[in-house]
């Protein structure tokens, strides 16, 4: 007897349909949250926060290794 077999006997293949509906709409909303709803400012903010001066400085050394 084959997999696929008990899994068609036992009757769970409306769950692998509805999980993949719901994995479908999930994504659809990720992709419309990113492209339609999120603002354009939030993504010039995000664009610019490695030039931002408030950010720590890794502190410089004289090249000796420390232990």
């Amino acid at each position: 007897m084959k997999l696929s077999d008990i899994m068609s006997a036992a009757g769970l293949t409306s769950w692998a349909e509805i999980g993949l509906v719901i994995s479908f709409f999930t994504f659809a909303v990720i992709v419309a949250y990113v492209f339609v709803v999120r603002s354009k400012a939030s993504y010039e903010e995000d664009r610019n926060l490695p030039f931002d001066d408030d950010s720590p400085t890794i502190p410089e050394t004289d090249g000796r290794r420390t232990s």
